[in-house]
């Protein structure tokens, strides 16, 4: 599972959001969810996230691995690298 914390406000994010779609559409095992830390404070805040976009790969409900920043070949090989096929 990819958690992608984002912001309304947050232009990395934005440029961000297509590519998760696609990578969403590319690995239909896994699940991305996204979460706006000014709707979801309090998670983000649990969670530790202090910039935007911030990606959590969670695998059988454990942090696997983590993507600080708009780094999307680094996500998507940590994604390939994770995922259960």
């Amino acid at each position: 599972m990819v958690i992608d914390y984002t912001a309304s406000w947050c232009g990395p994010c934005k440029f961000m959001e297509p590519i998760i779609k696609t990578m969403a559409s590319k690995y239909t095992d896994v699940g991305f969810v996204k979460i706006d830390v000014d709707k979801l404070s309090d998670v983000a805040q649990e969670f530790g996230v202090q910039a935007m976009p911030t990606f959590f790969l969670l695998k059988q409900g454990k942090e696997v691995e983590m993507v600080v920043g708009a780094k999307k070949d680094e996500l998507e090989k940590k994604i390939q690298i994770h995922r259960v096929v």
